[in-house]
């Protein structure tokens, strides 16, 4: 049984509702979907786009909205990648059964860009209403932070908090009377390119899928073109083809840092070998694809024969002036910059 089934029945205390599960919706012009997903050549990215809240009247009172993920995806000659977040989009917070009958927009990132492998996508997302009190609020900030501390990118900076996530949704769902389930999935998907998905708060077949669409203003669900009157969650499933927040890779960062060091002590057997770690470090990543491994590691060996004199330097520039030029951070070093260059207050500064 996965995590998310065994909280479903928790709090439902009966068999687990089969909903609607939509995969492919059309996309209204957002330019999300329809955008290939290949092995080991981009990133996937989760993002909750809009939600509708229904079943939260039966507390009676102030809720918070929570979002509850799980994604497992496969790494290279490694056990597969788990990434689990509990978010409480600001939007969703304290909301009362006044809110009930609008769309919430929140396009709300559930997992940061994890490298795609292959494989299938195993996939576990749960919208829950949670009765706002002295009990569940703090327990539900105390597992949001936890999810925050343990990242929504990084693949071996969440394992650690993995049990802290599941241990507090448990603590959640135990309380049956003031925990309702509004719509979940958890499904094993084959991704080919990137897409819309919706579920829906009715049982499997009772809504016609072909007749739902987004609206492209609000992305609210629509039924034959009117807004439907259920409860249901959007969310996309992304590609993307950078990392953006490379920089902050745990064991590539503080590896990082170490070359820097040994590049400014002027000592070259020291940054020979702390170049060495550095490119094992970043070839046994599993937070990068293929090409990127290959981009961060030319832009360091590029860093280190400007800043040492056995590359390209600026005119006018001894080996010193070069030294105190080196990226002080690991983002500084332009992953993305095509053109291999870097520059500050406007004048070109080496290579990388």
């Amino acid at each position: 049984m996965s995590w998310l089934a065994d909280l479903l029945n928790k709090i439902e205390g009966r068999k687990t509702t089969d909903w609607t599960f939509i995969e492919k919706l059309p996309d209204p012009g957002l330019d999300i979907a329809e955008h290939a997903i290949e092995p080991d050549e981009c990133y996937i990215e989760i993002f909750v786009e809009s939600l509708r809240l229904k079943q939260a009247r039966r507390l009676a009172t102030a809720f918070h909205g929570v979002v509850y993920s799980f994604a497992r995806l496969s790494q290279e000659a490694a056990e597969d990648a788990e990434m689990a977040a509990v978010s409480k989009p600001a939007r969703l917070a304290e909301l009362d059964s006044g809110n009930l009958n609008r769309v919430i927009t929140v396009s709300s990132q559930l997992m940061g860009a994890v490298p795609w492998r292959g494989g299938k996508l195993g996939l576990e997302l749960g919208l829950f209403s949670v009765k706002k009190g002295n009990l569940l609020s703090p327990l539900i900030d105390y597992v949001t932070r936890v999810s925050a501390q343990g990242g929504i990118s990084f693949i071996g900076q969440v394992k650690p908090f993995l049990p802290l996530i599941t241990e507090g949704m448990d603590l959640i769902a135990g309380q049956t009377a003031d925990t309702i389930i509004e719509v979940a999935i958890d499904t094993d998907m084959s991704l080919s390119e990137s897409c819309l998905c919706a579920i829906v708060a009715v049982p499997k077949g009772g809504v016609d899928a072909s007749k739902l669409t987004l609206d492209p203003h609000d992305r609210k669900l629509l039924l034959d073109g009117k807004p439907l009157e259920e409860g249901y969650c959007v969310f996309s499933i992304r590609r993307s083809d950078k990392k953006a927040d490379y920089g902050a890779i745990p064991e590539i960062k503080a590896s990082f840092a170490v070359l820097r060091s040994a590049i400014a002590s002027n000592d070259s057997a020291q940054t020979e070998n702390a170049l060495a770690a550095f490119r094992r470090t970043v070839v046994i990543s599993s937070d990068l694809i293929t090409a990127d491994k290959n981009r961060l590691i030319t832009k360091a060996i590029a860093m280190r024969e400007a800043a040492l004199g056995s590359g390209p330097m600026a005119v006018g520039r001894d080996a010193g002036a070069n030294i105190g030029i080196i990226p002080g951070e690991l983002t500084e070093l332009d992953l993305y910059d095509e053109a291999g260059g870097r520059t500050i207050n406007g004048e070109s500064r080496g290579p990388w």
